[in-house]
């Protein structure tokens, strides 16, 4: 296994960067990942050591991302919790077989597509009810909007201004990393809605 180990610092960048993106309005693909930060102020961090740790994972920019996808990360030392490695390992498990659970996933969907989306007085869509109650995964939920475009009515007509705005902002932020095959996934939405 070829190891793509960084120096502390850069893992330190990383960090940071992967935060902001997930955090705020900081675009980690338009920035190329590049943030504000001096050595001089990883030196004086209390927790640089947690950076060192980070900087020997095989691919310290998946683990990030995967932890940060899953939970709250806000600090570094919560990467070195039991589950941290568990949600990286099954985050790369799900992405190996991106097809498959989108296809099965969608099969769980009402059958007439348009009563998966459609909202009935300002509530929760069944598609979003279901995200919640985690029968879909975040990564499904994202590759059906972005085959259908359904967000953007879904910003205008949910009435929640807490729950929605807080899955919608992960979803954008998520997106640019979940990769997947468009042609198989609109193959397996064909036969499911055929």
């Amino acid at each position: 296994m070829i190891s793509l180990s960084m120096s502390p610092f850069e893992a330190y960048k990383k960090f940071l960067a992967l935060k902001y993106h997930f955090d705020g309005g900081y675009d980690y693909f338009k920035y190329q990942g590049k943030v504000k930060a001096t050595s001089d102020s990883f030196e004086r961090r209390k927790d640089k050591y947690q950076f060192y740790r980070l900087s020997k994972h095989k691919d310290a920019e998946k683990f990030l991302v995967s932890n940060f996808v899953e939970r709250d990360l806000k600090w570094v030392g919560d990467l070195f919790s039991d589950d941290a490695e568990e949600i990286y390992n099954n985050w790369l498990k799900k992405q190996e077989s991106l097809t498959y659970i989108f296809s099965n996933e969608t099969k769980k969907l009402l059958t007439k597509f348009d009563e998966n989306i459609i909202i009935k007085d300002g509530q929760h869509p069944h598609l979003l009810r279901m995200f919640l109650r985690k029968e879909i995964s975040i990564e499904t939920l994202i590759i059906l909007n972005d085959i259908f475009n359904f967000f953007p009515y879904w910003n205008k007509k949910i009435e929640d201004t807490i729950i929605w705005p807080g899955i919608y902002n992960k979803c954008l932020k998520y997106k640019p990393f979940v990769q997947y095959n468009v042609f198989k996934c609109k193959k397996a939405l064909k036969e499911t809605f055929s």
